[in-house]
């Protein structure tokens, strides 16, 4: 084993890039997901630019810390290349939103622990740094519903269905569907909202129904059906799903474009235009909103489908193949780790048979 260098030894770069392989070698056993580490590599060269990278990182002191995370606040936020962000209130706040910047302590408190252990500093500075706080998300934003809960949602849009509808009620079908989906098999809304009429298929393997779907970092997947989904899904293309938008603009490419996506789009606004993420939270919020009493968002049905699968006893390996997880170490946290479950398991097992 290779010698600790002296604290005043190793810079701010190349502690930095011995670290970052240490990363990599996590997100080959699965630890860390290869999205987490882009994301810390790019605040880790933030950081080096920030702080020098010819700097000693034993130098580095919390004053240091407090004036990088100032400079990086009023910097450029990187997601927002073309034009500026907008807040709720309609105004262009400049630099970097309170969740980039929290990320970006977290990467950077994550290289000095490392380097407290490899001795490479004496005191890590970022114990004496305020981390930044990132608001709490909204109420019931990430919570899954209960099973009576989830099972009313699933039948509301019929109920609804059978009183006097406004124009964005019409479509109780696609709607019914959209639910179903989410708290059966719990796709991403990225995933749902770019699915297409020709992604629905029977399994070569197995015969039964199956929606494909692309998910992140291009990884594609069968999603499986429930029958009475697929047979909701058929129903609302045959009975109920709009003509997409007639050209207004002749000889208009984009428009054309736009409209041939449309028309192979599986879920489709009232107007016929392929359904957009936003339009699909609106719809979710409305539905929870008026049969639950609380708010949920698609990511939290998604949640209550894989908790659910998880807590009927369905293993990890499956849940994650179901949920698109490219680890197992993120599907993990939608297992029952409650004692009734312990409990139930160990008297369920064959050994405590008499």
């Amino acid at each position: 084993m290779a010698k600790a260098a002296e604290p005043s030894d190793i810079t701010v770069r190349d502690a930095t890039l011995e670290y970052l392989e240490i990363l990599e070698r996590r997100v080959l056993r699965s630890q860390l997901s290869a999205a987490t580490l882009t994301a810390y590599r790019r605040d880790l060269d933030e950081f080096v630019t920030l702080l020098g990278g010819d700097t000693p990182l034993d130098s580095v002191e919390a004053d240091d810390l407090e004036v990088a995370l100032t400079r990086l606040a009023k910097a450029p936020d990187r997601r927002y290349r073309v034009g500026l962000k907008i807040a709720e209130d309609g105004s262009t706040p400049p630099g970097r939103g309170p969740y980039s910047l929290s990320r970006w302590f977290a990467a950077v408190r994550g290289l000095f622990r490392w380097a407290a252990d490899k001795t490479y500093v004496q005191v890590d500075p970022t114990v004496k740094v305020t981390a930044p706080r990132a608001p709490t998300r909204a109420a019931g934003a990430r919570i899954g519903l209960r099973l009576d809960e989830a099972l009313a949602l699933r039948a509301a849009p019929a109920a609804r269905s059978s009183g006097q509808r406004r124009a964005n009620q019409q479509l109780s079908l696609r709607d019914e569907a959209i639910l179903r989906l989410f708290v059966e098999s719990g796709p991403r809304v990225s995933e749902l909202c770019g699915a297409n009429r020709s992604d629905l298929r029977l399994h070569e393997e197995t015969g039964t129904p199956v929606l494909h779907v692309r998910g992140k970092g291009r990884k594609d997947r069968d999603l499986p059906l429930s029958k009475p989904t697929a047979e909701l899904i058929e129903r609302y293309l045959a009975e109920e799903r709009p003509a997409p938008p007639a050209p207004q603009r002749v000889g208009d490419g984009v428009e054309r474009r736009r409209i041939a996506d449309a028309a192979g789009a599986l879920f489709v606004s009232v107007r016929g235009w392929r359904l957009a993420a936003r339009d699909v939270q609106r719809m979710v919020q409305r539905y929870t909103a008026e049969f639950l009493g609380r708010r949920a968002t698609p990511h939290s049905l998604r949640h209550t489908a894989l908790t659910i699968l998880a807590r009927a006893g369905v293993d990890i390996a499956t849940v994650a193949q179901i949920a698109g997880h490219a680890s197992l170490a993120t599907t993990s946290v939608y297992m029952d780790d409650s004692m009734s479950a312990a409990v139930e398991a160990v008297a369920t097992s064959p050994l405590s048979e008499q």
